[in-house]
């Protein structure tokens, strides 16, 4: 039997620590406006659950938002797309939990500026590249317009269904990204 206990870290993989094969777990510390590493993303081959520890979690979909306090958890089905933040004032606790371990089949919910297909597939070459499964065509993004920072994160618009990007560091907005 294995046992494990995560350092003080805001992000701790418990599945290195524990050696799990056939599940990915991470614990995360978020600071009150902090949100999940990745921004709106799906995984194609792997459930998620989130059970929150301590504090309250956002997790924002394409549809209905779900609020999950301390003691509580939410699934998301492959395919679902979700992501997480702390809209409390106090700290939040969050296991995440995965199956199967090693999900590559991520997706976000941008539409290719070649042939419009939504769901383009984050690749890294020591930078964000956009990849669409559809044309096999290969995209990036210029970044913010306001404050030039290179990383974007996708999150849900006011309407159903519907997106925005948004920088991380200064909050600006935008309906789709700026292609480069």
């Amino acid at each position: 039997m294995e046992t494990f206990s995560p350092d003080d870290a805001d992000r701790a993989s418990l599945s290195e620590g524990l050696g799990t094969t056939d599940v990915a777990i991470n614990r995360y510390r978020l600071a009150p406006g902090e949100g999940l590493p990745g921004g709106l993303h799906t995984h194609l081959d792997q459930e998620e659950v989130f059970v929150v520890l301590d504090g309250t979690v956002r997790f924002e979909t394409l549809a209905e938002p779900a609020v999950v306090d301390a003691g509580e958890a939410v699934r998301f089905a492959p395919g679902e797309y979700q992501t997480g933040a702390n809209d409390g004032d106090s700290p939040a606790v969050v296991l995440a939990i995965g199956a199967p371990k090693g999900s590559e089949a991520v997706r976000v919910p941008l539409a290719c500026p070649d042939c419009d297909h939504r769901g383009l597939a984050p690749e890294w070459d020591g930078e964000l590249l956009l990849a669409c499964p559809q044309c096999a065509g290969e995209h990036r993004t210029r970044g913010c317009p306001e404050c030039e920072r290179g990383e974007l994160k996708v999150a849900a618009g006011e309407n159903e269904g519907e997106t925005v990007v948004v920088c991380p560091d200064c909050g600006a907005e935008r309906a789709t990204p700026q292609w480069a």
